[in-house]
């Protein structure tokens, strides 16, 4: 690396999520440094964790002659981060786990059904929210509808608070 050269912190990567964005994202935190390929190369492990991280020092570097490569490689190995997508029934099996809060839950919903295709629109959007539901937080919910999913949030978190205090 240059001579006081202090690389950037990049957002990391760990196998979940768009493979595409996370070359943009990386690339522009290092628009610095031009095409010095080499440097684009030896940094890209600090953006990866968990199963990129295992993928990438399972590779040969003698493989990658340029960043173009490399990144080939990357993309094709986790492309079917964007070529699976949610259906209606997948989302409505997406169960809270019992260690996370209902807004952690709720996030991760709507993070998921914003990969749906074709896009759900908010009727839908509330409708599937609620099938995904279980036990009081359906029948609380199921009445709600006509509500936006911020509303059902709301009710979850009401929801969580009265059983976490022992009045539900």
């Amino acid at each position: 690396m240059p001579a006081g050269y202090k690389p950037p912190k990049f957002d990391i990567f760990d196998g979940t999520g768009n493979p595409h964005a996370h070359l943009r994202a990386y690339c522009e935190k290092l628009v610095g440094v031009g095409r010095n390929e080499k440097l684009l190369m030896k940094l890209f492990i600090r953006s990866l964790t968990g199963e990129t991280l295992t993928w990438y020092t399972r590779q040969d570097p003698r493989n990658w002659r340029t960043w173009h490569d490399m990144a080939e490689d990357f993309m094709n190995h986790f492309r079917f981060n964007t070529e699976i997508t949610l259906d209606r029934f997948a989302l409505v099996n997406l169960q809270k786990i019992p260690s996370e809060s209902f807004q952690e839950y709720a996030r991760q919903w709507r993070s998921e059904a914003a990969r749906a295709q074709p896009p759900l629109d908010d009727n839908e959007l509330t409708m599937y929210f609620i099938r995904a539901q279980e036990g009081i937080y359906f029948e609380k919910m199921m009445g709600m509808t006509v509500q936006k999913f911020l509303e059902l949030v709301k009710m979850g978190d009401f929801l969580e608070e009265g059983i976490k205090f022992g009045k539900v």
